[in-house]
């Protein structure tokens, strides 16, 4: 029979077998930390992405369509959205720069609103890229969108010019800068089909002056224009539905706008949000996304009429058709 060990001898062999046991976990465990803590805050594989946005996401215009573009992107390229909305002009920059910090790989500002905040910041963050709309874009790691609208502007221009019957047409402008080349666009477009006809401009301060729109269409209604082309996303319900109590044509803009009046919208000229983000995405994730100003349009299928109303006649849809073609320009297809 085998001699029993004495219980201090078992004692001491259970406690140093313990000890080793910790020792080993406790190894095991400050490797894992020291991996945590030196590696990136994100997998390598998937992108992270941030969406910045300065209104709400139900809003069912601007804000929304980028929420509903990106989230459908993001089953497509299996990247990790996070969205910020609501956020006011001076907390952009303090938003930027706390995913840059968390080493977000691309921050996107759905506006012009954050360029500036993006440019002060994105110097500092070498490794985010960041995104706005109709701003500068000094940095290399920084790109600005900008939609290309003369081209936009003048293929509106001919179907207003085909469809006008008094040969008077107008033009509702946001008065601001950014809005001024597609205002020549337009003009130019009329006069190659129609020299002869009259072009009425009226400027509204600013894109929620719906009382203003409105004053503005009834004075066009009033000098026999028959053809309106009203630009301002936010006014344009009360702009083509008083033009519709006229019997006014009107062209709609950003979004197809003829359900608000079936039988008096022509077309609309419409900024396709979904189609930007997809090439800024695609271009992102192959490592093409150019930095400084980059233009999407026509070419880009950024900028697109709508379907024609019924009471546009099929030679005018042809004519417009044509005029498309020669429009788009001779380039790479995402421009830049």
């Amino acid at each position: 029979m085998p001699k029993l060990l004495p219980f201090p001898v078992l004692f001491t062999g259970l406690v140093v077998g313990l000890l080793l046991l910790i020792t080993s976990q406790f190894v095991t465990s400050m490797k894992h930390l020291d991996k945590v803590i030196n590696k990136s805050s994100h997998s390598s594989d998937k992108v992270r992405v941030a969406l910045l946005l300065e209104g709400p996401t139900y809003d069912q215009g601007w804000n929304s369509s980028a929420l509903e573009s990106m989230t459908e992107l993001q089953k497509r390229f299996n990247f990790s959205l996070e969205i910020a909305n609501n956020i006011k002009p001076e907390q952009i920059r303090k938003v930027a720069e706390k995913y840059a910090a968390n080493e977000y790989d691309l921050i996107l500002g759905h506006g012009l609103i954050f360029s500036d905040p993006f440019t002060d910041v994105a110097l500092r963050y070498p490794k985010s890229h960041f995104v706005s709309f109709n701003g500068e874009a000094p940095h290399p790691n920084q790109t600005t969108i900008r939609y290309d609208m003369k081209p936009a502007g003048k293929l509106v221009g001919i179907l207003a010019a085909k469809m006008t019957k008094s040969d008077k047409v107008g033009y509702i402008m946001v008065d601001k800068p950014t809005e001024l080349t597609q205002v020549e666009g337009f003009i130019e477009g009329v006069k190659k089909a129609s020299p002869n006809t009259t072009i009425v401009i009226g400027k509204v301060p600013d894109f929620n002056d719906s009382t203003g729109a409105i004053r503005t269409t009834r004075n066009m209604i009033s000098q026999g224009v028959d053809v309106i082309y009203t630009t301002g996303d936010s006014f344009n319900l009360e702009v083509i539905t008083e033009a519709q109590r006229a019997g006014v044509f009107t062209i709609g803009y950003i979004a197809d706008q003829s359900y608000i009046a079936p039988e008096y919208v022509l077309a609309s000229m419409m900024q396709d949000v979904r189609q930007c983000y997809r090439i800024i995405m695609e271009q992102f994730i192959q490592g093409d996304l150019p930095n400084g100003k980059v233009m999407y349009g026509l070419a880009e299928g950024v900028n697109h009429l709508s379907q024609f109303g019924h009471m546009v006649p099929e030679n005018v849809r042809k004519d417009l058709e044509r005029e498309l073609q020669n429009l788009i320009p001779s380039r790479g297809s995402y421009g830049g």
